[in-house]
């Protein structure tokens, strides 16, 4: 009974991963039409009262992610073998160490599973966060605040930086990237750090209102709070994760717990 549960659940996540994979050039592609519809929009409604560069910038922004995931995605391609990090940085446990040939024999190998789930958080994240970029600050106006222009700025580069981070580490978590784990810890670090950055800059920048202030408070440590909680919940799953560590450490349990099931060794991009 609790076999046939966990299989159709191992089933069901592979299938979610095989159709997210399958289906991020179309979700690029409509991506790309609302970073259009969205700039135009902002272009529309504040012509001639705000800089026609602030409408390139907040495209490039926009489209930072799409740009970050498939340059990922090309250069490293489903076929490719990377080697592993010089230095174990994830120690805990007791582990057997495999090549990357014989872990793709194994049932558990690819970016499915749980994996998936944390890919699809990841690129929700993006877009959550230009949701809350475009109804926290407005387009610079001509006569904006001198306050504003930091502010804006800082924001600005905020999203660029983040957001195209979680797309490229979803493009090396798909192609089974040793170094996706650590380097998904780090983008943690520097998001927290990019708040703290941000509310550190404009405590010292000039006449910035106190309600603004306050909302501003609110808005970064929402987002350090969300990092966070990510972090409480997903840093065991990457140390001790059986899939986690075969797909991008090429080890498997001195001791497993439950025995591996082997595969016909094939690279299909799972």
């Amino acid at each position: 009974m609790l076999q046939r549960i966990f299989a159709a659940l191992q089933s069901g996540n592979q299938q979610f991963s095989c159709k997210l994979q399958a289906g991020l050039p179309t979700l690029s592609r409509i991506w790309l039409v609302f970073a259009l519809i969205v700039t135009a929009a902002r272009g529309i409604s504040s012509a001639a009262h705000a800089s026609s560069i602030h409408m390139f910038l907040l495209f490039g922004v926009l489209a930072a992610p799409v740009l970050a995931l498939h340059l990922v995605l090309n250069h490293f391609r489903r076929d490719s073998l990377v080697s592993q990090p010089a230095v174990r940085l994830a120690r805990l446990g007791h582990w057997r160490e495999l090549s990357a040939l014989d872990c793709m024999a194994f049932q558990y190998y690819g970016a499915a599973g749980l994996i998936s789930m944390l890919l699809a958080g990841l690129l929700l994240n993006i877009p959550v966060r230009v949701f809350e970029f475009l109804t926290a600050m407005p387009t610079p106006l001509l006569h904006a605040p001198a306050w504003y222009l930091p502010l804006y700025g800082l924001m600005l580069a905020d999203l660029a930086l983040l957001s195209s981070c979680y797309a490229a580490l979803v493009g090396l978590a798909i192609r089974r990237v040793p170094y996706f784990p650590r380097l998904l810890v780090v983008t943690w670090f520097l998001d927290v750090g990019a708040q703290l950055a941000i509310g550190g800059i404009m405590d010292i920048v000039p006449n910035v209102p106190h309600g603004v202030h306050t909302s501003l408070a609110s808005l970064l440590g929402g987002n350090m709070q969300k990092v966070f909680i990510s972090m409480a919940i997903w840093i065991p799953y990457l140390l001790m994760s059986p899939r986690v560590n075969l797909t991008y450490r090429n080890r498997i349990a001195a001791m497993p717990a439950y025995r591996f099931s082997r595969r016909t060794p094939n690279i299909d991009g799972v």
